[in-house]
């Protein structure tokens, strides 16, 4: 990276336009030199519950068109189909961001975006990156992750007011704040997961803290404007480019003033996050926007909407400073914590029939032989996950906000609920409760998911869920997991608006019935 040359990129993006579209375009452009630039993807997280942010699609420059910085990531200015067709690829699996990159040819630089040449088709102009196949994977969710937050001053002296210690403390817990991203992440993965702040850099101010300035404003500059100029200090202080020997990387500002409407935003399957205001020390918006780096997609409720799951981090988090939730079944399952505790059923095949004793994250450590996390495959990616959502009075679950004790049932749009996939919520099953869905996978058969019992007075709490494709049952429905043990073990210390969003994946899904 020649950082001599940041001062001189900066100024260019300091010039950028508050909104990119093909009819408003001031300033010069000029060619592509690489003709290609990494896809970049960020989902934001909107200011109050209920507000519906979408994805926005970028493109990350090679150095040679960053005057010879690393990770500038500018728009993609893109016709709206271009862009639906690339959110689609996304969403669908095909392109993994930050992996994938678009062959622009004869495409064009200006102000803070590429310029797509409108006639571009999408689908035949992504390639997969092969400068980074030699490297490490791009999302670690498992061992010693280490992390930096950095606090951003900007050129008229603008700055959050909390010292870098007390910033440290709530981000990481190194003081006395008990509940925090560390501790979040650490309880919900049951320690395969633990959050290394810093590495003892001298640039640290406090631990896992630096300190930088950017010589531009918040006040009329734009997200990415300054999200870039954040990335070319940052790189110059610690003299190397950015993830660098670390894992992830959050931005704090002051706040947002242009193109605004969200308190948090995150790139998928990559490195950085940024948070305004006060969302830095939000246990749970800074574990949704780490879920979005893991790869992870929202997760929306029972209306449809993109992400109104209340059991889950991934919809509308906590936003309190002592919150925080877990994940549900589909990303329980994409996640890398719970491999010995996954499994798959295939509902289509003939006389199908089987109950399964369930024991829920909460109580993971005590699981004996039981699943707590259940795919229903359906042939086509958009299969079915089966939960127990056990709230305990003391386990990582215990501040969940829906479907305490519950059967929850979701359902993924694509992808097979491996990697980035929009899930929705589609029942919650109390005791003798039934979620019926009809011509399963185009099959034709009826597939019915019972809640048969609930008990929550043993240790670990188990739920009995029988699956059937409507054959008749057999004799008796024993469970097919042994069951588990009842010797406890001690829990985790507690120590601007955006496109449309895409729809849920359409079913016959029937409503909830009650079987007693």
């Amino acid at each position: 990276m020649h950082l001599q040359s940041a001062a001189a990129f900066l100024a260019l993006l300091a010039s950028a336009c508050p909104h990119v579209t093909h009819a408003k375009q001031q300033g010069l452009r000029r060619k592509l030199a690489a003709n290609d630039c990494t896809i970049m993807a960020v989902e934001a997280l909107g200011l109050e519950e209920g507000e519906d942010p979408e994805m926005i699609v970028e493109c990350e420059l090679n150095p040679d068109d960053a005057d010879g910085v690393s990770g500038i990531s500018l728009l993609l200015d893109a016709t709206p189909a271009q862009l639906g067709a690339m959110r689609r690829l996304i969403s669908d699996g095909q392109v993994t961001p930050g992996h994938h990159k678009l062959n622009i040819v004869g495409a064009e630089i200006g102000d803070s975006a590429v310029h797509v040449p409108p006639g571009l088709d999408i689908a035949s102009s992504v390639r997969q990156n092969v400068e980074k196949e030699g490297r490490r994977r791009l999302v670690d969710t498992i061992g010693n992750l280490n992390m930096l937050l950095v606090k951003v001053t900007d050129v008229g002296g603008l700055v959050y007011p909390d010292s870098a210690t007390t910033m440290s403390d709530e981000v990481f817990g190194t003081g006395t704040d008990p509940v925090n991203l560390k501790s979040g992440l650490e309880e919900c993965s049951w320690d395969k997961l633990t959050v290394v702040p810093g590495l003892s850099d001298p640039n640290e101010v406090a631990t896992g803290v630096i300190e930088v300035d950017i010589g531009i404003s918040f006040t009329n500059n734009t997200r990415g404007t300054i999200r870039n100029a954040i990335t070319t200090a940052v790189q110059a202080k610690l003299g190397h480019s950015l993830p660098g020997p670390y894992d992830y990387v959050l931005y704090s500002v002051q706040g947002c003033y242009v193109d605004c409407g969200w308190a948090a935003y995150a790139y998928i399957n990559s490195w950085n996050s940024v948070y305004q205001n006060v969302y830095y020390k939000r246990p749970g918006v800074l574990i949704h926007e780490l879920g979005h780096n893991f790869g992870l997609a929202h997760s929306g409720g029972l209306d449809g909407q993109t992400y109104t799951d209340h059991t889950c981090s991934m919809g509308n988090p906590h936003y309190s400073d002592d919150a925080f939730q877990c994940f549900n079944p589909a990303k329980n399952f994409q996640l890398n914590w719970y491999n010995d505790a996954k499994i798959t059923e295939d509902p289509r095949t003939n006389g199908y029939d089987t109950t399964l004793t369930m024991v829920g994250i909460d109580e993971y450590n005590i699981r004996g032989g039981s699943p707590v996390t259940v795919r229903l495959e359906t042939g086509g990616g958009a299969d079915y996950f089966v939960g127990f959502n056990r709230a305990s009075a003391t386990g990582p679950n215990r501040l969940n906000d829906e479907g305490d004790n519950q059967v929850t049932i979701v359902q993924v749009n694509g992808n097979n609920g491996e990697s980035y996939s929009q899930s929705f919520l589609k029942a919650k099953l109390s005791q003798g409760q039934s979620y019926a869905i009809t011509n399963y996978a185009g099959t034709g058969k009826t597939v019915t998911i019972t809640a048969t019992s609930i008990d929550i007075s043993t240790t670990p709490g188990t739920a009995l869920v029988r699956i059937t494709n409507g054959s008749t049952p057999s004799p008796t429905n024993a469970p097919t997991n042994p069951p588990p043990t009842n010797a406890p073990t001690n829990p985790p210390t507690n120590v601007p608006t955006f496109p449309p969003t895409p729809a849920p994946v359409t079913s016959n899904d029937s409503v909830i019935s009650n079987t007693q």
